[in-house]
């Protein structure tokens, strides 16, 4: 959901963070002080992203295709569309495409922005919904396929610093992300319990009204999944200290 520069910061993270444990040579690293470090970041980070496409087990680096998520629950209450639902065995597909089209590292306020570009970014997963849409209910319990065409996410993490044994880490205490994709696509399988005609019929309606949609669970998402990133992104800001991640000269 995602989502994205948690996968992108945590890649560059894993990467930097233990070079000393046989990082690949071909990593590219970034040094805080450089004038240039912004520039820097917002290239080693996608470069970093698709060289773990199959993960690097030595380091105890997971695979980023596809990411996998255990669970998300999303719930819209107002407005036209009053949805809940849960989802379960989430991948994501397509992070190791993302490009940085803004990168902006302000390490003395502990605050990294970042604007990325994802070409395509599939949501895959089971699901169980429940609701309505415009004056339509829908329900079903199936498989979920959310299909994001080039999708812009705006990340802003916002850190603070945390001193223990006398080192400093750089521990994130909110992540906020805005989703802005071109175009949605969506798919439930075995809607209405399997009615092939309503089943279809709501698939085509959900794909004629997507932006609709999309917009009105938009904000559950973003806020489900910042979640996510912020936890995945502190498993390793909370262990590797601060200038190991954004090296010193």
């Amino acid at each position: 959901m995602f989502l994205n520069c948690i996968f992108l910061i945590l890649t560059y993270t894993c990467c930097v963070a233990t070079a000393a444990n046989d990082l690949p040579d071909n990593f590219q690293r970034c040094r805080q002080k450089d004038t240039k470090l912004n520039d820097c970041l917002k290239s080693a980070v996608p470069d970093a992203l698709r060289k773990m496409k199959e993960g690097i087990p030595s380091l105890a680096v997971p695979s980023m295709e596809p990411l996998k998520v255990s669970a998300i629950n999303i719930e819209s209450g107002a407005g036209p569309v009053v949805i809940t639902q849960n989802y379960r065995n989430i991948k994501l597909y397509g992070l190791t495409d993302t490009i940085l089209t803004t990168y902006k590292a302000d390490l003395k306020h502990h605050r990294l922005r970042t604007d990325s570009l994802t070409p395509k970014m599939e949501f895959i997963a089971d699901y169980v919904m429940k609701g309505r849409i415009l004056v339509l209910p829908i329900q079903g319990k199936g498989i979920a396929n959310i299909t994001m065409l080039n999708l812009v996410v705006k990340h802003d993490l916002i850190g603070e610093p945390v001193t223990r044994d006398g080192v400093t880490y750089m521990h994130m205490r909110d992540y906020r992300v805005k989703f802005i994709p071109q175009r949605v696509l969506l798919h439930f399988s075995n809607l209405f319990n399997g009615d092939k005609r309503l089943g279809d019929q709501m698939n085509a309606f959900l794909n004629e009204n997507s932006e609709l949609v999309f917009n009105e669970l938009k904000e559950s998402y973003e806020k489900s999944l910042s979640s996510v990133f912020q936890d995945v992104t502190n498993k390793i800001f909370d262990k590797v200290p601060m200038n190991k991640i954004f090296l010193e000269d």
